[in-house]
């Protein structure tokens, strides 16, 4: 029976850890064959490491002196063991307890799946879809399929997607050796739609299995909107391009490229009072150049551009059921009301 690493990437995520670790114990519990998990903590300066050995005595942590980024916790963590597969769960994940071994019958049908991501349902409202797998458009834009939708939209059987979320996914680790791991670079943000990229690039397939279920607290380790947010997606969206985009692809779409950022960053400045989805993606022009030396970018379908509204939709959801607004909803229900 094929071996799991099951894996959290941590930092300051004491509030979370305890509900994400007891429900991925309970799927570790369900495997037959050899299982263990681990927790990297990315230098947390509250009570992580304390709560994780303190109630978990049998999770492994791998303590490191600085925070690093999500890329470098997960490659830091699935460092030797043999292990074939890797489980990623983010800290403001829950699974459901069949959640892995939904996904092991899933990938397991065809070796060349890299890669297969649950049903991620707003913890806020669990009857609607967080993401069910990821998408990638001629623009490069990446989305998370189907996010706002009713569950019904996102049922049946496993079906191939461009790549998974991977707050809660499984991984060949032939895979993640075979395209070199996760890319450190990109620190927070789109590093799991760049590690989808370039396993397809490779040939590697990436599945949705829809009864593989996890519950998501969006935004609890990052609250949506927020300036650092826009920051790291907006630099991580020109290396991403930098590193996979081809030159036909740059070439044929570039200017509706630049048209798409630059109405995002005016949206973002009219409506957040920010300029920081400008200034990631400056940072990120000043590497253009040396990743794109660096990079061997191979074709790959992508879709069509969705467009403006799409993109609306999407960001609509996200700020409805982000842990921030369902706080902010329940102290609003709590608050004394007033009589005048």
């Amino acid at each position: 029976m094929a071996g799991v690493r099951a894996l959290i990437v941590n930092h300051d995520g004491e509030r979370l850890l305890g509900a994400c670790l007891e429900a991925l114990l309970a799927c570790l519990a369900r495997h037959p064959g050899p299982a263990r998990a681990v927790v990297v903590d990315n230098a947390s300066s509250d009570r992580s490491v304390e709560l994780v050995r303190r109630r978990f005595p049998a999770v492994e942590v791998v303590e490191r002196a600085v925070n690093d980024g999500f890329g470098a916790g997960v490659n830091a963590g699935l460092a030797g063991g043999d292990e074939e597969w890797a489980l990623l769960v983010n800290s403001d994940m829950t699974l459901a307890p069949t959640a892995l071994e939904r996904l092991l019958a899933a990938a397991a049908v065809d070796p060349r799946v890299g890669a297969a991501g649950a049903q991620i349902r707003f913890a806020a409202d669990p009857d609607v879809i967080n993401s069910a797998g990821v998408s990638v458009d001629v623009l490069g834009v990446a989305a998370d399929r189907l996010a706002g939708l009713p569950l019904e939209a996102g049922g049946g059987p496993p079906r191939e997607v461009f790549g998974v979320s991977a707050g809660a996914a499984l991984y060949r680790r032939a895979m993640l050796a075979d395209i070199g791991g996760f890319d450190e670079a990109f620190f927070l943000y789109l590093e799991d739609v760049d590690v989808a990229w370039r396993a397809r690039a490779r040939g590697w397939r990436a599945l949705y299995v829809p009864d593989a279920v996890a519950w998501h607290r969006h935004s609890a380790t990052a609250r949506h909107g927020s300036p650092a947010k826009h920051f790291h997606v907006g630099r991580n969206r020109v290396r991403l391009l930098a590193r996979n985009a081809t030159a036909a692809q740059l070439r044929r779409h570039g200017p509706r490229m630049v048209a798409h950022d630059l109405l995002h960053c005016a949206y973002v400045a009219a409506t957040a009072r920010t300029a920081a989805p400008l200034r990631g993606r400056v940072a990120g022009l000043r590497e253009w150049r040396a990743e794109r030396r660096a990079a061997d970018p191979a074709p790959v379908a992508l879709d069509p551009a969705a467009g403006l509204r799409a993109a609306l939709a999407r960001n609509s959801a996200w700020r409805r059921y982000s842990d921030s607004a369902s706080a902010a909803t329940a102290a609003n229900a709590a608050a004394p009301r007033s009589t005048a």
